[in-house]
């Protein structure tokens, strides 16, 4: 996916880059990773160390939304975090620098998983096989969502993160209408009646009370399988101490069956389901956005949010006023 956030370098540089973080190794081969839609990927082939992934930051200049500030720094600590918390297959982290010394944006190596994003080997597999590593996908995020912090919000934030979970959810989404109100973009609904529902809601946010460690992007794409079985999770970037409910097992929009079943839950609360609501408003309030910010070749994402947050918030609004 082409995007305006994608730091493309050239090939000097990304050799320094690997130079830098390899001083012994010699690479055999640069190839660039074009299934993501923010930071640009490279897979790193050497002689005399592993080979691995190479995952570079947007310029320091380039225009992203406000929970996008410091993307890099989230994943990295949360892949480190996992990996020393729980068992769950994530990469290692092999080298980070935040420095901007060599290029003007954050970058990392990590290890290369095995097998194939479950995305892009889906229409080759058995409704069975395809069931099974949902179900093994759903308990897995429970392990991740299991990983306790300190205060709710953005692991690259620390200014945005608090005690309150409602009090920075709602700044949280105060900042998503700021940034579209920065590029002039039609976001479909209406401000002032979202914070009135918002506000009627408070004592449902309110039961939320530890701060859980949510990945919060483990779509197809971000799971690697081999041989039927998951064998690595990536793409930690939007990572945050959150609601369990925000992740992308639990949207109303997509329910998936065998997601809840590895979870260990068959059904949500009426007030759990209201909050997931909740949470499929905010994340079409970002995906809305990102056609503009990112400069992508089509509006298919901006219409496919589009129809997704006047349907949720429509049925968010109905929910609130009818109890």
């Amino acid at each position: 996916m082409n995007s305006l956030t994608k730091n493309i370098q050239s090939e000097e540089t990304l050799l320094n880059l690997i130079h830098h973080a390899f001083p012994q190794a010699i690479c055999t081969g640069i190839e660039e990773l074009t299934e993501g839609y923010f930071n640009v990927a490279y897979k790193i082939s050497l002689e005399h160390a592993p080979s691995c992934i190479l995952k570079i930051a947007p310029p320091e200049d380039a225009l992203v939304m406000s929970y996008e500030k410091n993307i890099m720094m989230s994943e990295v600590l949360a892949m480190r975090t996992v990996k020393e918390q729980s068992d769950v297959p994530v990469a290692k982290v092999l080298f980070y620098d935040d420095s901007l010394s060599l290029i003007h944006a954050p970058y990392f190596f990590m290890e290369i998983l095995e097998g194939d994003s479950f995305h892009s080997i889906l229409s080759g597999l058995s409704p069975v096989v395809q069931s099974a590593i949902r179900t093994e996908a759903g308990g897995l995020n429970r392990k991740i969502n299991s990983i306790q912090g300190d205060k709710f919000g953005y692991l690259g934030q620390p200014s945005l993160q608090g005690n309150d979970w409602y009090h920075v959810f709602s700044t949280m989404t105060e900042l998503a209408f700021s940034d579209g109100e920065r590029l002039s973009i039609d976001l479909k609904i209406s401000k002032q009646r979202l914070f009135q529902d918002l506000e009627a809601c408070k004592e449902l946010f309110d039961e939320v009370k530890t701060p859980a460690l949510v990945h919060w992007d483990l779509w197809d794409g971000n799971i690697f399988v081999k041989d039927n079985r998951i064998t690595g999770l990536i793409d930690w970037e939007r990572s945050l101490w959150a609601d369990p409910l925000m992740e992308v097992g639990f949207r109303t929009y997509n329910s998936d069956t065998d997601f809840f079943k590895g979870y260990g839950i068959d059904h949500l609360t009426d007030k759990e389901y209201l909050r997931a609501i909740w949470y499929d408003v905010y994340t079409m309030l970002l995906v809305i956005q990102e056609c503009d910010y990112r400069q992508y070749d089509t509006r298919d994402m901006y219409d496919w949010a589009a129809g997704n947050l006047t349907d949720k918030f429509a049925e968010l609004h109905r929910i609130i006023h009818s109890s």
